[in-house]
Order: C-alpha cells, then sequence, then structure tokens
C-alpha cells in the first residue's frame, strides 16, 4: 500500500536541503578519501592473509582468494585514480594566473 507524504515530512525535506551542511564539502571528501584508505588496506592484508593460507595449504578455495584479491586491486586502483586526479586538480590550480 503506498501511503502519501504528509506536508510536514515535505517541508522537514525542504528544509534539510537548503540547510548547509555543518562539516562543509572538503571534510566530507576527507572522511570519505580516509575511509577508502582504511578499507583498501583491510582489503589488502585479508587479500595477503588468503594467500599464504593458499600457499601453506590451509585453505584449498582457490575462487575466494581470487576474489579477495581483485577486489583489493580494485580499491587501491580507485584510491590511486582519486589521488591522481586531486594532484591534476592541485597542479592547475597552481598554474592560473591571479
Amino acid at each position: 500500500m503506498i501511503t502519501p507524504i504528509s506536508t510536514a515530512d515535505a517541508s522537514r525535506a525542504l528544509s534539510e536541503m537548503s540547510a548547509p551542511a555543518s562539516s562543509g564539502p572538503a571534510s566530507d571528501f576527507s572522511q570519505w578519501l580516509t575511509e577508502k584508505m582504511t578499507e583498501t588496506n583491510t582489503q589488502l592484508l585479508q587479500a595477503d592473509t588468503q594467500v599464504r593460507q593458499l600457499a601453506v595449504g590451509e585453505t584449498s578455495n582457490l575462487h575466494q582468494v581470487m576474489m579477495s584479491l581483485e577486489k583489493a586491486r580494485l580499491s587501491l586502483e580507485l584510491v590511486v585514480q582519486v589521488r591522481n586526479k586531486v594532484l591534476d586538480a592541485y597542479q592547475n590550480m597552481m598554474q592560473m594566473q591571479v
């Protein structure tokens, strides 16, 4: 059953959209980047642990090991590409004449 949107819900949504963010976009990006770097590091450590377990014969699930390696690789590639774009933007800003 579909419930109708009340005016209180609509006015609350409008006030939330028009209110300035307390943390700002810079801290949001910084927080996001920190989370992604931490997540990437965790994925790399897990993949390394799984590869070591596979090498000594503690696990026989090659598929799972390869999936975690690929997930870690893609996460690392994302962080590196974001870093490259941020550096490019910084260099472009430094080359601007005021």
